[in-house]
């Protein structure tokens, strides 16, 4: 995901350079589970302090379900709009002076925000944020209705069936905790009353 924008840079302010993107970003982020690539529309606009990176991307990803554990597969659509700085001057090689940047300084503190000193736009590191940014903080399986998981509910329903009454003759008085033992007494008597 990286551009050479030398000549861009050359051209009026406002000249335009569009990508259609369909980009491996499996090594992007090792805590990303992606299944498919970076695909979208990528639009390089020439500013009068930089190159301006916008355009709708998105990908697939593997997540667990918030409600169900389960492993589950989401789409992530985020829209990309960024704003990149040169570190040189295009014709001479000159490297730029912060005071001699448009903006805030703030701006020149970000790295990922930078064209390198060979003109490279490299939009990795924001398309990995955006990515982050873009994804549920609780993703979830295709819900059947509000609050009902569809794994979830089966899972739940298997336990169910696999309740059964604690078998009482295993444990021997001698086995049983002291401060239990007057519940355990108080639960016997209650069972005896029903």
């Amino acid at each position: 995901m990286q551009f050479n924008v030398a000549q861009l840079q050359q051209e009026p302010i406002g000249s335009i350079r569009e990508y259609d993107l369909v980009e491996d970003i499996s090594r992007l982020d090792p805590e990303l589970n992606v299944l498919g690539p970076l695909v979208g529309r990528l639009q390089l606009l020439r500013t009068n302090s930089g190159i301006l990176a916008s355009g709708e991307l998105s990908t697939a990803l593997r997540v667990t379900c918030n409600r169900c554990l389960e492993p589950i597969a989401i789409e992530v659509r985020f829209t990309l709009e960024e704003s990149f700085r040169p570190l040189t001057e295009v014709n001479s090689g000159r490297f730029i002076r912060p005071e001699e940047f448009e903006g805030s300084t703030t701006e020149l503190e970000d790295a990922a925000l930078m064209i390198d000193d060979h003109h490279i736009l490299d939009i990795s590191e924001v398309v990995r944020q955006n990515i982050w940014l873009a994804m549920s903080i609780a993703p979830g399986c295709n819900w059947e209705g509000e609050g009902q998981c569809p794994n979830l509910t089966r899972y739940l329903a298997e336990l169910e069936g696999l309740e059964r009454e604690p078998d009482k003759t295993d444990a021997s008085s001698e086995d049983i905790d002291p401060r239990w033992a007057a519940l355990l007494d108080m639960q016997e008597r209650l069972d005896a009353i029903e």
